[in-house]
């Protein structure tokens, strides 16, 4: 009746419910209350985690990996408030809350860092580790009005070669066959026009300031790689100095997508950061209990 008509008016209008189907790597293992999970940036796939799912699942971890909307084999809904920052963090929190267990670390890469800050607050508890590669600093995101992805669509495709090339000179520290492969078999920047467009210009998350990101509790293992011509240097060491407990571990060999190029000094790393456990603060130590009265004679 009317009342209902009157309910269905009020409905907040900038609710936008998007059918999208999510592509997530899954693998069960033997670790029971730990899960990792891998959260990759803007023009990425779960391929570019290749070499650490592997070796993670080869440990006994479970993993979960999603591919973001538009990206690798996720669906790309053609409306742009699919890809603002809190839609894809909704996402992620949906994915997180589906697999999480009692123990669980967010690993990063780029914009993935993001979502991990933001799942790492929201759910203090759950979240007992967080890796950042290459995130950048902690200031709140604001898309960039000056950039190449502002220019309409069809110019955005028709520049979709050069951007590839671009990338593959800034994202690693070497450009041979080896890493024009990598860059092929990662589906980095292998995403639409319209798809790169929204998600930069949707890089709008104003509470992820300095502040927010000092709330943070849970240690903090911070990868960088030297030659990364994305993320200056100075950017994780900030992030570092913030953070309440954190661990800034620079590459020299690797640049943005050092996951791919040093695979193996990543995942020895991550496992290390892993297995290490802080000490016990004093607060949580119990009381001593108090000594024995001594007897009178």
């Amino acid at each position: 009746g009317s009342g209902g008509r009157r309910r269905r008016a009020r409905r907040p209008k900038r609710t936008i419910h998007i059918d999208c189907e999510k592509r997530i790597t899954s693998c069960k293992g033997a670790q029971a209350d730990v899960v990792l999970f891998f959260i990759h940036g803007v023009g990425g796939s779960l391929a570019i985690w290749k070499e650490q799912l592997d070796f993670f699942v080869r440990l006994g971890y479970e993993v979960v990996a999603p591919d973001l909307a538009g990206h690798g084999a996720s669906s790309a809904p053609q409306v742009a408030a699919a890809y603002t920052f809190y839609a894809l963090a909704e996402d992620m929190r949906a994915i997180f809350k589906r697999y999480a267990k009692k123990r669980n670390v967010l690993i990063g890469h780029s914009y993935g860092v993001s979502f991990c800050t933001f799942l790492a607050h929201e759910y203090p508890d759950l979240v007992h580790k967080v890796i950042m590669i290459n995130g950048g600093g902690p200031t709140a995101l604001e898309p960039s009005f000056c950039s190449i992805f502002n220019m309409p669509t069809c110019v955005l495709h028709c520049l979709s070669p050069c951007l590839a090339w671009s990338f593959l000179k800034a994202g690693f520290a070497r450009q041979g066959a080896k890493e024009k492969q990598l860059l092929k078999e990662g589906n980095a920047f292998n995403v639409s026009s319209f798809v790169l467009r929204a998600m930069m210009s949707g890089q709008y998350w104003p509470e992820g300031d300095e502040v927010y990101h000092a709330e943070l509790t849970v240690p903090v293992l911070l990868v960088h790689g030297m030659h990364d011509k994305f993320v200056p240097v100075e950017e994780d060491q900030r992030m570092a100095e913030i953070l309440l407990l954190a661990f800034l571990k620079l590459i020299d060999e690797g640049s943005h997508m050092v996951m791919l190029e040093c695979p193996e000094t990543v995942n020895t790393l991550l496992h290390e950061f892993l297995l290490w456990e802080p000490e016990p603060s004093p607060k949580a130590l119990p009381e001593p209990l108090p000594a024995p009265p001594e007897d009178k004679k």
